[in-house]
C-alpha cells in the first residue's frame, strides 16, 4: 500500500467520540416531536449524512424544526459530553512531525467541528476542517474529498487516504478515487463495512504508521 502524503479524517466516531451524544439528541429530538424515539442501529446509519438529510429521510417536511430542536440540545451539551478516543491524540501528533498533510472532512457544521477539535487540542494538526457547507454534494459523493484536495494541494490521488468510521465514508473516498481506512473503534458493525471494501482496516490509531 502507498506511503500516503495526504490523510484526511471523518471526525466523530472517527476522531473524537460524539456518538452517545448524537444517539441522546436524536432520541430527545424525536421524543419531544412525535413521543417516540428511532432504532439506534438506524441512527448510527445515518451518522455521516448531514443532519438536515438525515430528518428530511425519515420525516420529510418537518427537518428544520427538528434541527433547530436537535442543534439546541446538542449544542448545550455538546463540551461536557463528548471523549476523544484512546490514541489519537498521540497517533496525529506523530503523523503531524512526519510532515503528513492532514485535514478533518465531516458531514458536521464546521464551526461545531473545530469546536470538539479544539478541546482536544487537536485542531493545531490539521490544515483545514471542511464542514457539511463546504461542499455542495455530501457522503456518499466523492465531492467533500474533492474539495479537500483541492485545498490540500493534492493533485496525485495515490497519495492520498481517507479514514473514516462508516460505510458512507468508505464509499465517499471510493468515488472520490483515494483510498479508504475504516476504524475498528467504531460503533458501526465491522460486516457493514467490510460490504463496501475499504482498502485498509485500522484496528487502533497507530495502525496508520504502516502506511506513511
Amino acid at each position: 500500500m502507498n506511503n500516503f502524503k495526504y490523510i484526511f479524517f471523518d471526525l466523530d466516531g472517527t476522531l473524537i467520540d460524539t456518538v452517545p451524544l448524537i444517539l441522546d439528541s436524536f432520541n430527545y429530538t424525536f421524543n419531544y416531536h412525535f413521543g417516540e424515539t428511532r432504532p439506534e442501529e438506524e441512527t448510527i446509519s445515518y451518522i455521516g449524512m448531514p443532519l438536515i438529510n438525515h430528518l428530511r429521510d425519515i420525516y420529510p417536511g418537518h427537518e428544520e424544526e427538528l434541527a433547530k430542536t436537535y442543534r439546541d440540545y446538542n449544542d448545550k451539551r455538546h463540551d461536557s459530553c463528548i471523549g476523544v478516543f484512546i490514541g489519537i491524540f498521540e497517533t496525529i501528533k506523530i503523523l503531524y512531525e512526519k510532515g503528513i498533510v492532514m485535514g478533518v472532512v465531516t458531514s458536521k457544521r464546521r464551526e461545531l467541528a473545530i469546536r470538539g477539535l479544539k478541546i482536544f487540542n487537536l485542531d493545531q494538526f490539521f490544515i483545514f476542517v471542511n464542514g457539511s457547507e463546504d461542499s455542495k454534494k455530501h457522503k456518499p459523493d466523492g465531492d467533500p474529498l474533492i474539495v479537500a484536495m483541492n485545498r490540500a494541494g493534492a493533485t496525485n490521488k495515490d497519495e492520498v487516504l481517507y479514514v473514516g468510521d462508516s460505510p458512507l465514508d468508505i464509499l465517499c473516498a471510493k468515488n472520490a478515487g483515494v483510498k479508504s481506512a475504516a476504524v475498528a473503534w467504531t460503533y458501526s458493525q465491522r460486516s457493514d463495512l467490510e460490504k463496501v471494501e475499504p482498502d485498509i482496516f485500522l484496528e487502533c490509531p497507530a495502525d496508520i504508521f504502516k502506511y506513511v
